[in-house]
């Protein structure tokens, strides 16, 4: 499972709507903003930005029928902010005068600095490239690209909505007219991606969720036990859903409320409902209001908190409450009451990041994947890192950290080099990770794992028997390999002998074993190198 790094980070996963902070393991919003902001130092000021409403002023025969083209006009005189060399903020556009038409559309928004213009503005986006063109997602609240809309969807009532930007938009010029494109609404992917083992899931524009892959425990949540080698939506997750994890063979998500579902097996109590019931649609987790994320295992499930505390349920001795009873409700972390910043499962072991840098493992150490702390029923630190760490994965039998350096520490079984040494024995002390040094998120599954690199490149290490590198080959290696054909991600996921990735577009590639249709792609072929996941977007 993966995390997520951030400037600032305060919590694994969001506790509302797209807030500043990232999600570990089940994702967050895009991970790689700390870097590209650096790069919008002389465009863009947080601090800056102005509002303008527009009023409808062109009227289109069949408005909406298809990729139709609204014309609208500001209702008075607009001058936004500068920062006093020329640079102009726009924070907040009103938008009325929508036809009833255009209800449930999607619209492509472009800025002029004239009521005729014809050539639209520059806009400065989210990842530092100039567009001139946006995407609202106006049924889904969302902007594509780091814009964000205040609205739920162009109301037939009103016919209007309202674009608040995430980060104000960086103008060449004045805006003196916008024109709104109609097209069809697709679900776009958001950095939001997670799986441990044969199946995937991932988290939508629309804040619903989806999942493929192996079903045998109803742990794609459609209410079957059907195994889908394209894309399902889970039931009753339709709206609301903040981070999503998925574990051996159960998945949970938080919603914006802070409560938490899971589904599919509960053997062990890894559902968290007091019951042993495996469920095939979601069911809630007891006792839970204010989580912000969660990681799940083999049998086990935890969810961080945004008090910093953890809590965790199913099999026992790898609870961390310091006893070996197994958990069918959240129980508390011993010694983790708050100030945790970070989670991570692998199989049978859980890892947590502390605002302090610092790392405590516990559960399983057989294959030293809990480091020199030796794991156990409660958190035990890690000693030795090389930096404070930020984000954390876990595999199996390895564990790996992103440290503020940009750098990755791992530890762990090492049989096939997961570790980031050359196989040979197990690494119970943190090893650096040759060749990364520019790292923003971390992911693992089986002995393989992922960097996501500031560049949107992806690079993997470990065990590539199926083919989870993405770079044509079978080769297992130590030494990072880059992921053919993946230049713009923005999260990254590997599970069970495969692996998957998030593009800057809202498009889901997937690469590696296949054998459950995990890949997403509606067959069940091995793939060597990144294919696109049907229907997304």
């Amino acid at each position: 499972m993966s995390d997520y790094y951030h400037d600032d980070p305060i919590e694994e996963a969001p506790a509302g709507r797209f807030p500043s902070k990232f999600i570990a393991s089940a994702v967050v919003i895009f991970a790689s903003v700390f870097f590209f902001q650096s790069t919008l130092a002389t465009n863009i000021s947080i601090n800056s930005g102005s509002s303008i409403e527009f009023g409808q002023s062109v009227s289109v025969t069949a408005a909406c029928a298809g990729s139709e083209n609204l014309t609208v006009t500001p209702r008075s005189s607009f001058v936004n902010s500068t920062n006093g060399t020329g640079t102009h903020y726009l924070s907040t556009v009103s938008v009325s005068g929508i036809p009833s038409s255009c209800n449930g559309k999607d619209f492509n928004i472009s800025f002029y600095d004239s009521a005729t213009g014809s050539s639209a503005l520059p806009i400065f986006g989210f990842f530092g490239d100039n567009k001139s063109v946006a995407t609202v997602y106006n049924n889904a609240g969302y902007f594509q690209q780091g814009f964000q809309s205040s609205g739920t969807e162009v109301s037939s009532a009103s016919g209007a909505f309202t674009v608040t930007f995430k980060t104000p938009v960086a103008l060449s010029t004045d805006a003196m007219k916008v024109t709104l494109q109609s097209i069809e609404h697709k679900d776009w992917a958001e950095a939001s991606f997670s799986t441990l083992t044969y199946h995937t899931c991932v988290l939508l524009n629309s804040t619903a969720v989806k999942c493929w892959g192996n079903n045998g425990n109803g742990q794609l949540g459609d209410g079957t036990t059907t195994q889908r080698n394209t894309p399902v939506t889970v039931s009753g997750l339709s709206a609301g859903v903040s981070a999503i994890v998925a574990g051996y063979d159960h998945s949970c998500a938080v919603l914006y409320t802070g409560a938490a579902k899971c589904w599919g097996r509960n053997s062990s109590g890894q559902l968290g409902n007091g019951t042993t019931t495996s469920s095939s649609t979601p069911v809630d987790v007891s006792g839970l209001s204010d989580v912000s994320a969660m990681a799940a295992s083999q049998s086990n499930t935890c969810a961080l908190l945004r008090t910093g505390a953890v809590k965790c349920w199913g099999s026992g001795g790898r609870t961390g409450d310091g006893t070996s009873n197994q958990r069918s409700t959240p129980v508390d972390v011993s010694g983790l009451s708050s100030g945790v910043i970070a989670i991570a499962s692998g199989f049978n072991h859980t890892c947590a990041v502390l605002s302090t840098g610092a790392v405590s493992c516990w559960g399983d150490n057989d294959g030293s994947q809990s480091g020199n702390g030796g794991g156990g029923t409660s958190p035990k630190a890690i000693s030795g890192l090389g930096a404070s760490a930020i984000a954390i994965a876990a595999s199996e039998k390895n564990t790996c950290v992103l440290l503020v350096t940009g750098a990755v520490n791992c530890w762990g079984q090492n049989g096939y080099g997961g570790t980031g040494a050359a196989p040979s024995v197990a690494k119970s002390d943190p090893q650096t990770v040759s060749g990364i040094s520019t790292a923003v998120a971390i992911s693992g599954g089986s002995e393989t794992f992922c960097a996501l690199l500031v560049s949107g490149q992806v690079k993997c290490w470990g065990y590539n028997g199926m083919g989870a590198f993405g770079n044509g080959t079978t080769t297992s290696s130590y030494i990072p390999q880059s992921v053919a054909d993946i230049s713009t991600a923005v999260a990254i996921e590997t599970g069970w002998h495969h692996s998957c990735a998030l593009l800057k577009s809202g498009a889901a590639r997937c690469w590696g074993g296949n054998g459950s249709g995990q890949l997403g792609d509606n067959s069940t072929t091995q793939r060597l190198t990144p294919v696109s996941v049907t229907g997304i977007p």
